[in-house]
């Protein structure tokens, strides 16, 4: 089952270098990862649109979807209005750091399908090596 790891923040340069990191280190063809950061041309913003466009582009049967703060998180639960019944069952909103929780669910995501296991995981990640 494929799954995509989507990352959305004000900079595209910052979801691009998360994508970069990731890409390298999991090498999974179950796991895809989208970088949805910036607006047009470049610009700092977020679009509920991209998530959507992006979602209807791929063939995954589950989405996590990292944010980093304030209109990108509420963009990422706006897009969720915009899809399909069965898309919504699918898209999880993962509320865990954008770097070190999409690294571990994209990891996660490479070996198992159980979508609460990649969110704790991902959850967990911002936690350990930070008391």
């Amino acid at each position: 089952m494929k799954k995509s790891i989507l990352l959305l923040s004000h900079s595209q340069k910052v979801t691009d270098g998360i994508k970069e990191m990731i890409e390298q280190m999991q090498q999974s063809e179950e796991v895809e990862i989208l970088s949805l950061g910036g607006i047009e041309e470049g610009r700092l913003g977020s679009d509920p649109m991209k998530i959507v466009d992006a979602i209807n582009q791929t063939d995954s049967s589950a989405y996590f979807v990292f944010a980093d703060i304030g209109s990108a998180v509420m963009n990422s639960e706006l897009a969720k209005e915009f899809l399909t019944e069965e898309q919504q069952k699918n898209y999880y909103l993962v509320d865990a750091p954008i770097v070190e929780g999409a690294f571990a669910a994209a990891i996660t995501a490479g070996n198992t399908d159980n979508p609460q296991q990649i969110i704790d995981e991902a959850q967990q990640a911002g936690k350990e090596g930070w008391k």
